[in-house]
């Protein structure tokens, strides 16, 4: 949220930075530390103001193309079933979206694409979804984005089986992403259990080594 305050304003950053800075040096100081120390301290958290938002920007947009990944089969089931009753394209794309969880990043800004198309923001559902595609920079909306644009141009007398294709790719990939996020977490498991028994080994040789010391 930061990061699209400081979007619309670039000096805001630096207000935030200086603000920043300028608190951790005042509270330094005021703590009893040396002038030195002080200023160690507000260049430091000068910096974090800095680059703070851009971190926090860059976790978010990871996030989101994670979900991306996730919901994207679950809608492409949706619009293929909606293709295989006899609905066009355009409607399925839209009508998938009925009674979905618009909070989550794909189903959301599928929507507002909706929203842009009726608003004439957008000439056609091509341009809409080109738009959107190099925008979120998602592989499965880039795909997804490819085969409207070849139903479009190109046209396509089994677009539902196309879809339902892309749908069973896109739990592969689903599939595949879960598995990569439990190792991660495995992993990130290990620090914490790593960090105890460090301090469980420092705590069982600290009475040898001060005994060593005084001997």
């Amino acid at each position: 949220m930061l990061n699209e305050i400081f979007k619309k304003d670039k000096s805001k950053r630096f207000i935030f930075m200086f603000v920043l800075a300028s608190a951790g040096f005042a509270l330094a100081l005021a703590a009893g530390n040396s002038v030195l120390f002080s200023g160690g301290c507000c260049i430091i958290l000068g910096v974090i103001g800095f680059f703070a938002p851009q971190f926090m920007e860059k976790r978010r947009k990871k996030k989101e193309l994670r979900m991306y990944e996730i919901d994207m089969a679950d809608y492409l089931i949706g619009v293929t079933l909606l293709l295989s009753s006899g609905l066009t394209l355009g409607d399925s794309l839209r009508r998938a979206l009925n009674g979905a969880d618009i909070r989550k990043p794909l189903y959301r800004d599928i929507a507002r694409l909706f929203d842009g198309i009726d608003a004439g923001k957008y000439g056609s559902l091509v341009d809409a979804f080109e738009t959107f595609a190099s925008e979120c920079g998602s592989p499965s909306v880039s795909t997804l984005t490819a085969v409207i644009v070849q139903n479009y141009k190109k046209g396509s007398g089994e677009i539902a089986e196309l879809f339902y294709e892309l749908s069973m790719s896109a739990r592969n990939s689903r599939k595949y992403l879960c598995m990569k996020l439990a190792d991660e977490a495995s992993t990130l498991l290990l620090i914490p259990s790593t960090m105890v028994l460090i301090a469980l080994v420092t705590l069982l040789l600290t009475p040898a080594v001060m005994t060593l010391m005084e001997i």
